[in-house]
Order: structure tokens, then C-alpha cells, then sequence
């Protein structure tokens, strides 16, 4: 499964593909039949990498919910951000995400297309109500972002802004 923006497009990582990344991102890469350039996974990636691996072993018939999600710029083909899906949607319909991009990809929309595109995707699930997003205070980009998609900030935990966007009326249900 690949979901496709106008840009980007968003790839489901398996189990075999996280356990991967942590080994030889390069061989992920590969596997994936990208351009094996680009930068390297940080520790703070590396670590989501093994949590997402965990979450995905443990229950594999949702590992759509799970994993992490390649962002991967077409003209390139190379992987440039993540989307973190931290699950199926909960009793209130929520879907908490999170998603990076890597630096020198920020202010070219990227990060917008890509939520844009999860988004409809986990909007296709009649359950879901809800996508979740939080955000430090000093990260105007991400809020950016978010207010772009329509999001709207609910919660002020101190050191985070909890965003959340509205299942839209109009969404269709698919899956």
C-alpha cells in the first residue's frame, strides 16, 4: 500500500522495514527501491523505529496504525520525513500522529502535503473523529502546519500544545 500526494508519497513501514532502518537505513533504502542518498536516521528516530517495531510485532493486523510511514519525494525518490501513527482510533475516535521532516526540507510544504494525505487516509475509517498532534512551544513551523490543516490548539500540558483536526463532513468513508 503507498498513499500518493502531488508531490510525496507516503509508504507504510512493515515490521521487516523498522527492524531495517535501525540496522542499515541504507539497505532500507534499498529495499524500497529508493535513492540510497540523504541523511541517516538520528538516535531520536532510531528509538521511534524500535517503539514502532515493538507496536507492529505485537499486533501485525493493524500495523497500518503503528508504523512509522516513509514521506518520500517522488522526483528524487528519496525518503525525506516520517509520520508516526500511534495506533487504531480510541473509544473517542482519536488518532495521535507525529511526523518530521528532515531539515533541509522545511518551508516547501512537505510536511503539509504529507499530514494533508494521512489524513485522508485515517479519515476513510469511519471510526476516526479525531487526529491528535502535539507540538513543542517553540516549534512555529509544526503550528503552522497544523493551523494550515485546520487544526486547532485544546490542551497546554507546560511543555507541549496538543492540536486537534476535525473529521471533515464531507470525508467518505472507505476502509
Amino acid at each position: 500500500m503507498k498513499l500518493a500526494g502531488n508531490r510525496l508519497d507516503l509508504q507504510p513501514l512493515t515490521a521487516a522495514e523498522l527492524s531495517l532502518a535501525t540496522e542499515n537505513y541504507a539497505g532500507l533504502k534499498q529495499a524500497l527501491g529508493l535513492n540510497a542518498g540523504g541523511a541517516s536516521l538520528d538516535e531520536e528516530m532510531q528509538y521511534a523505529m524500535r517503539i514502532r517495531h515493538s507496536r507492529v510485532q505485537q499486533d501485525e493486523e493493524n500495523y497500518l496504525w503503528l508504523t512509522n510511514w516513509a514521506i518520500i519525494q517522488r522526483r528524487h525518490q528519496q525518503i525525506i520525513g516520517y509520520i508516526i501513527l500511534k495506533g487504531c482510533p480510541n473509544e473517542q475516535g482519536e488518532v495521535i500522529i507525529g511526523y518530521c521532516i528532515d531539515e533541509w526540507h522545511w518551508g516547501k510544504g512537505y510536511a503539509t502535503e504529507a499530514v494533508r494525505t494521512i489524513s485522508e487516509w485515517i479519515f476513510s475509517d469511519p471510526r476516526a473523529q479525531w487526529i491528535i498532534a502535539d507540538t513543542e512551544k517553540d516549534n512555529w513551523a509544526s503550528h503552522k502546519v497544523l493551523e494550515h490543516l485546520g487544526a486547532h490548539m485544546y490542551r497546554d500540558t507546560g511543555d507541549l500544545f496538543w492540536w486537534r483536526i476535525a473529521r471533515p463532513a464531507n470525508a467518505v468513508s472507505s476502509i
